[in-house]
């Protein structure tokens, strides 16, 4: 009996492992590590930066702000959260996160990481794709069309979490917005989208 609920529970960690895995690497976004973050911040207030190293975060201003997140899903209610995106594929030379959230717990997360050249920014990018790709659970979406110089999408579902990201290489920046708490239907995918052509155009504009 003991030994059975030690396997259960080896499996319920295994499966956040794999969520926190894919976002890491799905387009370089945090989702359920971002998720993570949220859980815990999640009481209310609107947090502020939480990173160590001012030297590594771009400003807030690269970054659609919550009006523009709600443009699309107008249930999200506040920022919970931003911070450095410390586990942004390769090696960028500055990042920025930030966590949205809705009074039922839905979630969207955009990042935006800054690379040293648009090759380093592409490797980055290849290396996620690659790596998102094995990861229990995942299933491809279509690419939103005229994003960046390049695309990806996906979405996994293990248990009751869904996840879905959207990223976008974008000469020497990579951009990444994802939401958790959605069903992966295709008007929600087709919103993600959405705001991922707008976080493309904030970030390069910025």
């Amino acid at each position: 009996m003991v030994q059975s609920r030690e396997r259960r529970d080896v499996r319920r960690r295994g499966g956040r492992r794999s969520l926190a895995f894919l976002s890491i690497v799905l387009a370089g976004v945090l989702l359920a590590a971002g998720c993570g973050q949220q859980d815990t911040e999640s009481g209310g207030e609107s947090q502020q930066d939480q990173t160590t190293s001012e030297t590594n975060l771009l400003p807030e201003g690269v970054v659609v702000a919550l009006d523009g997140v709600q443009t699309y899903f107008p249930e999200i209610e506040r920022q919970t959260a931003t911070s450095e995106n410390s586990t942004a594929a390769g090696a960028p030379d500055a990042t920025r996160m930030v966590i949205y959230e809705g009074g039922d717990g839905r979630r969207v997360t955009i990042s935006v990481d800054r690379y040293p050249s648009p090759d380093a920014a592409s490797a980055a990018f290849e290396q996620a794709i690659d790596k998102s790709e094995v990861v229990p659970g995942f299933v491809a979406l279509p690419a939103p069309a005229g994003v960046g110089d390049k695309a990806f999408a996906g979405s996994v579902t293990q248990g009751v979490d869904t996840h879905i990201g959207y990223g976008a290489l974008a000469g020497a920046y990579v951009v990444g917005v994802t939401s958790a708490g959605y069903p992966a239907t295709p008007e929600n995918a087709d919103k993600l989208a959405g705001l991922t052509r707008d976080a493309v155009e904030k970030a390069t504009a910025a």
